[in-house]
């Protein structure tokens, strides 16, 4: 149990923990791979969420999961975006040196929903979902006989056309084009079979 100091206000968000946890593992499981974040982190900023909302709500307000879970997330994901963009500018080659506080309790408080998300770029989430999806593909292709494989190489990487193709490996374009749907259908089974839909 913690225990406001402005306005001696009671919080017990205990009861939330398992919620708080739940949000958190699903959350970090679609980002963990980016390395921005640890899941202790996640997990406070779970709990701060949960805080904060009780903090600053009316004697007469009731949150239910539902309410608590979506603004958890997005909490989290607004967290993680705010790392990102971070992250990105301190990364490229002639940025400015920038630094601004990950969590700032000032920004919370100064914002009437700490929640509102306005970043319109490719998420984190977005990201570590293509990088998830890449590696189900290229495990798929790596697992087709040599000749598909060179072939659905030469067709999706390297953008050649049917008939550089069948020039290639000595075949017909209608042989290519069968052989392309046939590896195409393996890749699709395997990419289910590994749950990468």
């Amino acid at each position: 149990m913690s225990e406001a100091t402005g306005n001696k206000k009671k919080i017990d968000i205990s009861q939330y923990k398992e919620l708080i946890e739940t949000i958190s593992k699903v959350e970090f499981k679609k980002f963990s791979s980016l390395g921005l974040i640890e899941f202790s982190e996640v997990v406070n900023v779970g709990n701060y969420t949960v805080y904060y909302l009780f903090k600053n709500a009316r004697s007469n307000t009731y949150f239910n999961n539902a309410y608590l879970s979506n603004a958890i997330k997005w909490a989290i994901r607004n967290e993680v975006r705010r790392r990102y963009k971070w992250y990105l500018l301190r990364s490229q080659e002639n940025a400015i040196p920038h630094y601004t506080p990950i969590l700032s309790i000032d920004d919370v408080d100064d914002n009437d929903n700490p929640i509102v998300l306005k970043d319109t770029s490719a998420t984190p989430e977005a990201h570590a979902q293509m990088a998830e999806i890449r590696r189900c593909i290229e495990t798929a292709i790596n697992e087709l006989p040599e000749k598909e494989r060179e072939i659905i190489k030469a067709k999706f990487f390297y953008n050649k056309k049917l008939k550089d193709i069948s020039v290639e490996f000595n075949l017909s374009q209608s042989r290519i084009s069968r052989i392309i749907q046939y590896a195409l259908e393996k890749i699709k089974k395997d990419l289910i079979k590994q749950e990468c839909e």
